[in-house]
């Protein structure tokens, strides 16, 4: 099993715009491939979280529903989830496949 952070972008805070608020689905362990783990509201656009691939939450950050708006200064480093899957990182998309992916 692999165990990634998950979060969001610096291009998708910028789409987003100044976050308010995040909202997660804490109930879950076991979630499946493109279901929903949460919500993001922000300023020009709010949407779902959505999950990767199928996986098990192994650790919320509970500290990010206090400070949302540090999503927005340090996207990086503000994870929302650590994730457990058995997928692999050559599985998702490289730096490459995303800045294609974005223009």
């Amino acid at each position: 099993m692999y165990d990634f952070c998950v979060g969001i972008t610096d291009f998708a805070q910028k789409e987003i715009g100044e976050i308010h608020w995040v909202e997660f689905c804490e109930q879950e362990i076991s979630i499946t491939e493109k279901d929903s783990f949460g919500y993001i509201y922000g300023i020009n656009k709010s949407f779902d979280l959505i999950v990767p691939c199928d996986c098990k939450l192994t650790e919320i950050n509970k500290y990010l529903p206090l400070r949302p708006s540090h999503i927005n200064t340090d996207p990086y480093n503000c994870w929302f989830f650590i994730l457990s899957t058995s997928r692999t990182t050559n599985k998702f998309l490289n730096y490459d496949d995303y800045t294609a992916l974005i223009k």
